[in-house]
């Protein structure tokens, strides 16, 4: 994936908001001529800045890859903004079971979004989003060194999170895995973004959700 295009996709962004360069560096918390550098391509767009222009409304995805971030269905917003985390992942683990069966029922293949659900509510939730990730591509660490194009030693440290990852190394990611970048922008959001797709995929997904969701809700209520 050319690196070129996601500079350009900055520039797009910022003309799009109608905000000068100087604006958005004072945004970003730098200089402009650090700013004028991303643009230009000769610095590369950091995971902090990512967090601040995805803060700021940017859709991540679009940017990075040309491909917008998948909206979250009316009806799986409230899970969206749970806070309770033991009932938030309660809620996850009833969705991915409805797309386990709704995969099925297509005879298709299983993607990455529903691979990295499927880890999340059932593996070790300590994995950082990179390891579940790798997992979920069923592929070494050497490996995914290798397709990302890094070398070993600064691929433990990314899966570690002693190093983030910038918008060069998620245009590589999303380029072997089809992993989108919002994913390690806001992981819950993202499985959220995933199940929405697949809903739209075959009639009455949605309320069957619903429904799903609704009888959890009740039996919560009882417990």
């Amino acid at each position: 994936m050319r690196y070129d295009l996601i500079v350009r996709g900055l520039e797009a962004y910022r003309k799009q908001s109608n905000i000068l360069q100087n604006d958005m560096a004072e945004y970003l918390n730098i200089t402009q001529s650090q700013y004028s550098k991303l643009e230009l391509g000769k610095t590369k767009i950091s995971y902090d800045v990512l967090s601040k222009l995805y803060k700021r409304g940017c859709d991540i995805d679009m940017l990075i890859t040309g491909e917008g971030t998948n909206a979250i269905l009316p009806s799986l917003e409230k899970i969206y903004v749970e806070s309770d985390v033991q009932r938030f992942n309660s809620w996850l683990k009833l969705c991915e079971w409805a797309m386990e069966h709704w995969i099925e029922e297509d005879g298709k293949e299983e993607q990455i979004g529903s691979k990295l659900l499927k880890i999340f509510v059932h593996a070790d939730t300590d994995m950082t989003p990179l390891e579940k990730l790798r997992k979920a591509y069923g592929v070494s660490q050497q490996q995914m060194a290798d397709t990302i194009g890094v070398n070993i030693k600064k691929y433990r440290q990314l899966e570690k999170g002693n190093i983030l990852l910038d918008a060069e190394l998620m245009a590589n990611i999303y380029e072997a895995t089809k992993c989108k970048p919002s994913y390690f922008m806001n992981e819950n959001g993202y499985y959220l973004s995933v199940i929405s797709e697949e809903c739209r995929y075959g009639q009455n997904r949605e309320e069957q959700l619903k429904d799903l969701l609704s009888i959890q809700e009740k039996f919560e209520e009882t417990d």
